[in-house]
This record gives C-alpha cells, sequence and structure tokens, in this order.
C-alpha cells in the first residue's frame, strides 16, 4: 500500500445518509511525503467521520499528534503538542474552479464562512486526506517554537544567545589594558559598531 493510499477514502462506495469512521496514522512516514517540510518526526492519531450526501461528503477531522520542532529560543529539539479539529465539505464535480487549485487530489478553499470546502472530480475514484491532514498539523503550531518551560530549554545555549548589557559590551570591546590597540582582543572591532554620542 503507499503512502497516498494509506489516507485515502473511496468515496464512491459510501452510501448515501450514512457515515462511517476512520483513523489515520501520524508518524514519520506520514511526513516523509512531504521532504521540504520542518516537521520529520511525529506520532498521533487523526480520526475522521464521513457522512455522504447526494452531491457532497459532510467530514469531521480531529487530530492529536505530538511533532518534534526546533526550539526558536534555543535550538534543541522538543515535542510539540498539536490539536486540530474541522469540518470542511467535499464537493464533488466536473468544473472545479480555476482559483481552487489545490497541491493534493482534492482541490481545497478556505471559506471563512463554511470552513474548508475539498472540490474533487466525480472521475477521481479515492480522496486523498493526506494533504489536509498536513496542513491542517501545520496551520496549528503555535507561532513562537519553543519548549513550554524556560527551564527545559538548553541553558548552555541561552547563556550564549543572551543580550549582553552595556557594561558587558564595554568589557568585550576594551579588553584589558594591554589589550586596548586590539592586538589580542578578537572584540576589539564591537567598539566601532556603538553609535557616535552627540556632542
Amino acid at each position: 500500500m503507499t503512502e497516498q493510499a494509506r489516507y485515502s477514502i473511496d468515496f464512491h462506495g459510501l452510501k448515501t445518509g450514512e457515515k462511517y469512521h476512520y483513523t489515520f496514522p501520524i508518524d514519520d512516514r506520514f511526513f516523509a511525503r512531504w521532504p521540504e517540510s520542518e516537521i520529520t518526526q511525529g506520532r498521533g492519531m487523526a480520526e475522521v467521520e464521513a457522512t455522504k450526501h447526494a452531491s457532497m461528503i459532510e467530514l469531521r477531522v480531529k487530530i492529536d499528534a505530538e511533532v518534534r520542532l526546533t526550539c526558536d529560543r534555543c535550538l534543541d529539539e522538543f515535542e510539540c503538542p498539536v490539536h486540530f479539529e474541522g469540518q470542511p465539505v467535499v464537493k464533488v464535480s466536473d468544473t472545479i474552479p480555476e482559483e481552487e487549485q489545490y497541491s493534493g487530489d482534492a482541490h481545497r478553499e478556505v471559506n471563512n464562512s463554511d470552513g474548508d470546502i475539498l472540490w474533487i472530480s466525480p472521475a477521481e475514484a479515492t480522496l486523498d486526506l493526506g494533504q489536509y491532514i498536513y496542513e491542517s498539523i501545520m496551520l496549528s503550531l503555535p507561532f513562537q517554537r519553543v519548549h513550554p518551560e524556560l527551564k527545559d530549554c538548553n541553558q548552555e545555549m541561552l547563556k550564549r544567545f543572551r543580550i549582553v548589557s552595556e557594561e558587558e559590551f564595554d568589557a568585550l570591546a576594551g579588553g584589558t589594558d594591554a589589550d586596548r590597540d586590539g592586538a589580542g582582543n578578537p572584540f576589539a572591532a564591537l567598539k566601532d559598531l556603538k553609535p557616535k554620542e552627540d556632542k
């Protein structure tokens, strides 16, 4: 079974009015489909409930997972929890609007009033939800990727990245009395970066 098939629904086999339940794993193999992604490792589950109607499929998607990210603060990796709930609608149509181009088998339209709409051609045998699940995870990531607790960060890296005070800056730029000329002080050039005071 291909990775795409692992996340596909045979929507032609669904009966109108019936509800169907699916579970899709969120794992390292899943993220390997997007080699350019910042996420390469993760674990969790996506649960999908599908209700077939005459001309569309109503979905309820719930994702609970943990993904490995790089901390913006200390550059160590950490496990970031991800939770997402969505109710996309899959519309079947012979003519998919040009502006609704989508990178998966379906075409995704973000509609602020109705939520996500996935367009699919009746010629397609299955609906691949992998792209929708992946994008939903990415959209659920926090804007700032950091350890939840500061104490969990790499303290040594935090010390290296700290913003120096005026006194520390002067000490780095000036060095000892023997190094005032810059011969033995690699930070001597920093003093030239300080803004000149108006006289």
